[in-house]
């Protein structure tokens, strides 16, 4: 029987007859089934980032550097954040040996990490209220609720579902801990305090469990009445001594608990009026999730009378009512509110959470305590109609079966927003167009597709919004490059390093400039500039390293291009190598190089007409011959390859002709 609730609450009721493995595979279909058209959609806007140009998920020799540094640190310079969250780099890397550079892996990988937390829901909700029929409705209303969305569909979100994971993985092995007679089980607290580790590796908000887990254990187990505070202490002490030492840590390794307040405009006043209007904001977007949006712009509360922050404190006074009502009728169920309320605290800090405090994504964890609130209320009102008639059951079950198709239709209709990045961005967009950052991704996404006329309108627009934004500046220097307008891209470029010192593009590009201009010495200051801003990234070693080849400086491009491949392996990189080892005539390189490349990318014409180029000069006419027209499928035009082609065909007929 759930512990303080009215008799019909207890477990003879609805689906107890029924195993728990046949519920898990209904929860289980619930959980995939909506999100399965996400397998279709591609990487966008941090994935890029955090998976195509992260070399850390290139090989396992990088895990002292994972362990060690910030989640952003392989940007270099510009990759400086509050974020210390190593176990979504391990997630990532292990995804990225499995299925390489492919979306489609990492996609699935979200959504069976969503399925596997919907059945640790059932199994935590399950041992806490003692009620299989409360933690089937309580999983079912979390795997089909829309405000996940985001959380499943968007690749670089997987942190709230491992923070998740963890989260109720480390309460099950709490619920464990106890035994008869104010006792505790060891195993279970070890299994406690590994979980833990693994949630505060995952996501910051782990810190606030051991504050759950204090109030429970004093208000909330069943033994509370039973036990002294020398019995309850020790079985959350382990967790208050873990998160002390995980803060302890990040003021040593950031040098405070957040070193970069993201919008430090914001007054500390500001920011905690701002939290009431948010909290209103999240709280009712878990209760209508029908306009929703992969961002929200942010506009700071000044003043207490604010109707955002009126109607955050109401919803907040609402919910201490709700509470206390739940406390006097059904205890354990007013711990759903709690749950809420502290695991979403962390995020209304709009100075260290920056224009994006407002997030979907942030209400993962939380909505846990919503769904055991919803599924409460859900089966109260199912007695109270199957006392009745039929008619009204039946016109409940339909209206629940109704709703839930709903919900799962938003679910497939959302998750096309992630299709592809212009599909994102357009859409995110259309709900909010003063979203700079978005407009200047849109941009780059036109750029990335070779249209740059739609590219350049995009970040027109946003530099009307954000005139000083370094980011669009440097853009607006890469239209003017292209142009061959080179005072005004040298304008841009330097505008952009003045305002953001540490931005690796904007000196790449400048690099870039200068080297078309003739103006060499420049050109190396700022390449090298790139370098040493981002050291692992591989377009501006692969940069500085054409610079070289260019300038005949081949033992220099050798280093750069050796530097690049140990960042990642890349097509181009390699082909330089190619080139490099070619022209000192050391042909057995060069071969490896060009093989390697061709590895990489069968159609790298490049690598196919320098091994054809190899083979011709060595003799080897026939395998000449092969890697040319291997490499004219993709460069069929190539004067070059047409001509060794001729070359190569007309001496092998002279070989083939008998003579008279």
């Amino acid at each position: 029987m759930l512990p303080d609730s009215p008799p019909h609450m207890s477990e003879s009721r609805g689906l107890a007859r029924y195993s728990s493995s046949a519920l898990l595979t209904i929860l289980i279909l619930c959980a995939v089934l909506p999100y399965l058209n996400t397998l279709l959609n591609g990487f966008v806007h941090d994935d890029t980032n955090e998976v195509l140009n992260n070399p850390y998920l290139r090989s396992f020799g990088h895990l002292k550097e994972i362990f060690s540094t910030n989640v952003l640190a392989h940007l270099g310079a510009r990759g400086v954040t509050n974020y210390y969250r190593p176990l979504n780099t391990i997630w990532f890397l292990l995804c990225y040996q499995v299925f390489g550079p492919l979306p489609y892996g990492f996609h699935l990988a979200n959504v069976l990490l969503h399925a596997v937390v919907v059945c640790v829901l059932f199994g935590v909700t399950e041992r806490m209220f003692r009620d299989r029929t409360l933690a089937f409705v309580t999983a079912a209303v979390f795997a089909l609720h829309p405000i996940h969305s985001e959380s499943v569909a968007w690749v670089s979100a997987v942190t709230d579902l491992e923070l998740t994971l963890f989260y109720l993985l480390t309460f099950w092995f709490f619920l464990k801990v106890a035994r008869p007679v104010g006792r505790r089980s060891d195993l279970a607290q070890l299994g406690m305090a590994g979980s833990l580790v693994l949630t505060i590796l995952s996501k910051e908000q782990a810190v606030t469990f051991p504050l759950l887990a204090t109030i429970y254990e004093h208000f909330y187990r069943e033994d509370r009445g039973e036990t002294t505070w020398m019995q309850k202490v020790p079985r959350y002490a382990l967790l208050w001594l873990l998160s002390v030492a995980y803060l302890l840590f990040r003021v040593r390794f950031f040098g405070s608990l957040a070193a970069i307040p993201l919008m430090p405009q914001v007054t500390w006043y500001e920011a905690f009026l701002s939290s009431f209007a948010l909290l209103g904001q999240y709280l009712w977007t878990l209760l209508w999730p029908v306009h929703l949006s992969a961002f929200y712009a942010f506009h700071k509360s000044v003043m207490l009378l604010d109707p955002r922050v009126m109607a955050g404190l109401v919803a907040l006074v609402l919910c201490a009512t709700l509470s206390l009502v739940l406390w006097r009728r059904a205890r354990l169920m007013s711990f759903g509110f709690l749950w809420l309320l502290v695991t979403l605290a962390p995020v209304l800090n709009a100075r260290w959470l920056g224009p994006n405090v407002f997030t979907e994504r942030y209400l993962y964890l939380p909505s846990v305590g919503f769904c055991w609130l919803a599924a409460w209320a859900g089966l109260q009102l199912w007695a109270s109609v199957s006392r009745r008639s039929r008619a009204m059951r039946n016109a409940f079950v339909a209206v629940v079966a109704l709703l839930a198709a709903l919900c799962a239709v938003r679910i497939v209709t959302r998750n096309r927003d992630w299709r592809d990045e212009i599909t994102y961005y357009q859409r995110t967009l259309a709900t909010e167009p003063d979203a700079v950052g978005f407009r200047l991704n849109l941009g780059a996404a036109y750029w990335q597709r070779g249209k740059p006329e739609a590219a350049e309108q995009e970040w027109r627009k946003a530099q009307k919004l954000a005139p000083d934004n370094a980011m669009i500046l440097n853009n607006l220097g890469l239209v003017c490059a292209r142009r061959k307008q080179y005072s005004e891209a040298v304008s841009y470029f330097q505008q952009s390093m003045w305002l953001r010192p540490n931005y690796t593009d904007a000196h790449l590009n400048l690099g870039r400039v200068y080297a078309e201009m003739g103006m060499n010495q420049p050109a190396e200051l700022q390449l090298r500039a790139a370098v040493a801003l981002a050291p692992l990234s591989i377009p501006a070693r692969n940069r500085l390293g054409e610079f070289y080849f260019e300038n005949g400086r081949l033992a220099e491009a050798e280093e750069q291009f050796h530097r690049s491949v140990e960042s990642g392996a890349n097509t181009q990189a390699h082909d330089f190598l190619g080139d490099i080892y070619a022209r000192w005539n050391r042909n057995a390189q060069a071969e490896q190089a060009f093989r390697q490349a061709i590895a990489l990318d069968s159609f790298d014409s490049h690598a196919h007409f320098g091994l054809g180029a190899l083979y011709e000069t060595s003799g080897r006419n026939e395998e000449a011959l092969r890697e040319y027209e291997a490499g004219l499928q993709t460069d069929a035009r190539n004067p070059a390859a047409q001509a060794a082609i001729r070359r190569l065909r007309t001496d092998s007929s002279h070989v083939n002709t008998p003579k008279n």
